[in-house]
């Protein structure tokens, strides 16, 4: 099968999400002005169900996702994504925790480069992670998604 991708307008901006063979790849912050009036989607029922998911949790019907992904990278890369999915939400970790938790207790600071090459924010939800001393950290999405997700969550106010 091949790629087939589609836009949502969220609270965080528009993504751009990818699928391939019934999986999620990929979301995308996109910083571009696109309009998606003007595109051209045709969605499948696996591209609707990721919306609607992320719908429901934009607004606050929707506390964990049942989607299947595509997760690529190394076996560390892979082990922090999927100790990261159980950070439920409105929770948060450090990215020392995560990286106890993860199996690789000194990495705190590869952790920190993994969730900057997360594919799949806000389903693998890095946005979660915070420092040590509970300071809000970096984002690959830019600090005030970042912001608006642990909103949405409850974490901040």
């Amino acid at each position: 099968m091949k790629t087939k991708e589609s836009y949502l307008n969220t609270p965080v901006g528009l993504l751009k999400i990818t699928v391939k063979d019934d999986k999620l790849i990929s979301i995308n912050y996109e910083n571009e002005k696109i309009n998606i009036n003007d595109l051209t989607l045709n969605d499948n029922e696996f591209i609707l169900e990721i919306k609607n998911q992320l719908q429901d949790y934009f607004e606050g019907k929707r506390k964990d996702f049942n989607i299947q992904l595509d997760i690529k990278g190394t076996k560390f890369k892979k082990d922090v994504y999927k100790t990261l999915i159980k950070v439920k939400y409105g929770e948060t970790t450090t990215y020392k925790e995560l990286a106890k938790n993860s199996g690789h207790p000194k990495a705190y600071r590869a952790v920190g480069t993994a969730l900057k090459n997360n594919k799949i924010p806000i389903i693998i939800p890095c946005h979660r992670v915070l420092k040590t001393d509970q300071g809000i950290g970096n984002y690959n999405g830019g600090k005030w998604r970042k912001e608006k997700l642990l909103q949405i969550e409850g974490v901040l106010t």
